[in-house]
Formats: C-alpha cells, sequence, structure tokens
C-alpha cells in the first residue's frame, strides 16, 4: 500500500487538526503554506507538515507525543485500511504507511512499550 502526495489526498488530511501536531514548527510551516506555497505544485513533502501517512515523519522536533492521534477518523485511513499497514498509527512520528521506524538501527524500547501500554490495557 502506498499513498500518494497529490492535491486530493491534502484536501482530506487531518493532520493538521490532529493534537500530535500542535506544535510552533507546524504552525509556522502551515503558515507559509497558506501564504501560497499550497497553490503550487512545488511544494515538497518534507515541507508539508501533514499527509505522514504518504510522505514519512514530520521534521518539526516539538510535537506533542503525548497525545491521541486521531488517524483512525480519517478518510484517507479508512479508504485506504491503513490499519493493516504498517505503522497503523502515529505516521508523524513512526514514518509513512509503508515503512516504519522500529527496525533494528531505530528500535527505541520506551517507545514500544508505551505503545503497547496504549493498546493493550488490562480488561480484568
Amino acid at each position: 500500500m502506498e499513498i500518494e502526495f497529490n492535491t486530493e489526498n491534502i484536501e482530506k488530511c487531518r493532520c493538521l487538526e490532529c493534537k500530535v501536531q500542535k506544535s510552533q514548527c507546524v504552525h509556522d510551516k502551515a503558515i507559509l503554506l497558506q501564504e501560497g506555497a499550497l497553490g503550487s505544485s512545488l511544494i515538497e513533502p518534507k515541507e508539508f507538515p501533514a499527509l505522514h501517512c504518504a510522505s514519512g515523519i514530520e521534521h518539526c522536533n516539538d510535537l506533542n507525543r503525548k497525545e491521541e492521534c486521531l488517524c483512525r477518523n480519517c478518510p484517507i485511513y479508512a479508504e485506504n485500511d491503513l490499519e493493516t499497514g504498517t505503522p497503523t498509527l502515529y505516521f508523524c512520528l513512526d514514518g509513512s504507511s509503508t515503512s516504519c521506524c522500529l527496525g533494528e538501527e531505530n528500535f527505541d524500547e520506551e517507545r514500544v512499550a508505551e505503545t503497547l501500554r496504549h493498546y493493550y490495557r488490562r480488561t480484568d
């Protein structure tokens, strides 16, 4: 599965509404885009603070990693069945829908533990 970085998907994307994305860096990038860059076809994925399922990891370092992402509420997520991809969420932190940054090189035990705690809660 591969998500295209195109105007249609940019318009559907909900990343900028996500609480994870509430950062000064993302805000500044969004303002630059509103000032005219979005109308051109010259946008580089790394300059666009959204559509991470297509473009991969966000280049801002001040994302709020304590907030819950809203990928499951995104039309692109549903249309492309991203629940079955890798990674399944937090594309801005973990890479595009076709890659994952939990390989040997980038293995982060705390990040894995946090993910497991978030998704596998005890029910007893």
